[in-house]
């Protein structure tokens, strides 16, 4: 029979304090994006101008003129189109792109000598960068095409991304410090549009289907490095990756894309179940499939008032995913509203138990979550006496779940002595926070000993344990019982502890036979039965 120890420490604490949600109805129209910091989102409510909001400011009108906001700095500044009055087809002045930014709104340039096709076909802004000096768009040519553009802030000019295929390309999104673009390129009598990247350099990114390369990007992280779109279905594509799908099962949707995902994986969007029904999504990162944006906000974090609305479309994300642009419609309603999902603030993991258990000196590890999110998972840390911190392991966490989880790790055979554990949950966005502290004491062996296999008879696997009280050299024998040598299955110096070594005899055949052990002058022997 083995001896057992417990030494059990009950807690329970919160790694990270958890805050509550909040979803805000901003007012009519559609949400273009979220500024990468969270503290802004532009939106349209065309034929009026567009609208910013802020905490600070509430919402407000960008300008007197009538356009479209498609997309916002971290300073607040605003990119998309606007009616300019110099600028006139007609006698109808020309929606064209620009940026407004001290009160006002100052258009981009198009092609050198192309003049605005009609009053709506000229310039468009699509995106900026979260420092505000550079925008990305398209531009239209005299034979009806659009080319993949971008500008700088003040407009020193247009710059051409081209049109690889051909035919049309469009930029919609731009990386922090303005050197990745993504958008779309298209080829004459093949698909309209082909997910595309630029570095400036153009780069296709592939699709689903080697038949039907349709796609288009549509968000991407702060560098760049993961860029999201659709290609029939939403995807996630990173250079090492390649393109993959968001959802776990496309049969339950006839297309979808992903609009927008944070530094720390969490991935917004909409799909089609059919019908043209379209429906908001969320992925955070350690979850197998999306979820409805209108059953998570219900279900998990609880917010209420909003029943009967739809929302059809999550358009944006900050980058520490913390806010979700929606464009949502009220019961009843064909009028579009702007809202803003405000997340937890932090990252819960809520421990409701850390155990540490001593059996046969070796330490076995339990803790069990109430809740988590984002979580990547906990390291596993030791200390003995005075000494640093040593990791031991990783075990990885649940991603986000609101159910209970149960962890286990096991350090194996200890030495007598004092050891002190800890857990260190760690997020997908890096940041981490240390668990309490559990002390366990392990008792020195006071004596050599033998025991007997576990199990007996067996086949074809056994486990012999021993202990011994100091260090020895340690040699364990198994011999059949004319006295032959059939396995050595130790011959080293160990420490005093206690030890597990597992026998296999796959090779061997049924009967009797015996092992011994030699540490120091303790020499014993016992018998043990293969039987297959």
């Amino acid at each position: 029979m083995k001896n057992l120890i417990t030494i059990l420490f009950l807690i329970s604490f919160t790694l990270l304090a958890q805050t509550n949600s909040e979803l805000i109805d901003i007012g009519d129209g559609g949400v273009g994006a979220v500024s990468k910091n969270g503290e802004y989102i532009v939106g349209s409510n065309y034929p009026n101008p567009p609208f910013l909001w802020s905490e600070a400011t509430g919402r407000i009108n960008v300008g007197t003129i009538e356009g479209e906001g498609y997309s916002v700095s971290n300073n607040g500044i605003v990119v998309g189109r606007f009616r300019d009055t110099s600028l006139t087809v007609g006698g109808t002045p020309v929606l064209r792109a620009g940026y407004f930014a001290s009160d006002q709104w100052y258009g981009f340039e198009g092609i050198p000598g192309v003049p605005p096709l009609d009053d709506h076909d000229f310039t468009h802004a699509y995106g900026i960068n979260s420092e505000g000096n550079k925008v990305v768009g398209m531009v239209w040519h005299p034979d009806w095409r659009v080319e993949a553009c971008y500008w700088s802030i003040p407009d020193t000019g247009i710059g051409l991304l081209g049109q690889t295929g051909g035919f049309n390309s469009r930029a919609n999104v731009i990386s922090n410090e303005g050197s990745i673009i993504a958008g779309w390129d298209g080829v004459q009598n093949g698909p309209d549009r082909r997910a595309f990247y630029w570095d400036p350099a153009p780069h296709y990114m592939g699709a689903f289907d080697p038949t039907y390369v349709v796609g288009e990007c549509r968000g991407m992280n702060s560098d760049g490095s993961v860029i999201v779109g659709g290609s029939v279905w939403p995807f996630v594509w990173t250079e090492t990756t390649g393109m993959q799908h968001v959802v776990a099962d496309t049969s339950l949707y006839w297309s979808g894309q992903a609009l927008g995902i944070s530094d720390n994986g969490i991935m917004v969007g909409y799909v089609d179940p059919g019908g043209f029904a379209y429906q908001s999504f969320i992925k955070i990162p350690g979850w197998s499939d999306i979820v409805y944006l209108r059953d998570y906000m219900t279900d998990s974090l609880g917010i209420t008032g909003f029943a009967g609305w739809y929302f059809p479309f999550a358009d944006g994300i900050s980058a520490d995913g913390n806010k979700i642009g929606i464009t949502g419609y009220p019961p009843g309603s064909q009028f579009a509203h702007a809202l803003m999902l405000t997340l937890d603030t932090t990252v819960p993991v809520e421990l409701s138990s850390f155990t540490a258990n001593l059996i046969d000196n070796n330490v076995v590890l339990n803790w069990t979550t109430i809740t988590e999110k984002n979580n990547s998972g906990f390291e596993i840390q030791r200390r003995s006496g005075n000494q640093e911190w040593q990791v031991l392991s990783f075990v990885a966490g649940h991603g986000t779940t609101t159910e209970p989880t149960h962890y286990n790790y096991q350090d194996a055979t200890k030495s007598a002595g004092n050891y002190a554990y800890r857990l260190k949950q760690i997020d997908f966005d890096g940041t981490f926070e240390y668990s309490n502290i559990v002390e366990i004491e392990v008792s020195p062996v006071i004596e050599y000993q033998l025991a007997q296999n576990y199990p007996n008879p067996f086949n074809p696997s056994t486990v012999i344990s021993f202990t011994i009280p100091q260090e020895s050299a340690v040699k364990l024998t198994v011999f059949n019982t004319i006295g032959e040598e059939v396995a050595l299955l130790v011959n080293e110096v160990r420490d005093a502890g206690s030890y597990d070594v597992e026998f296999n005899a796959s090779n061997l055949s049924s009967g009797m036979y015996l092992y011994r052990v030699e540490a120091g002058n303790f020499i014993a022997t016992k018998k043990m039965m293969l039987l297959k």
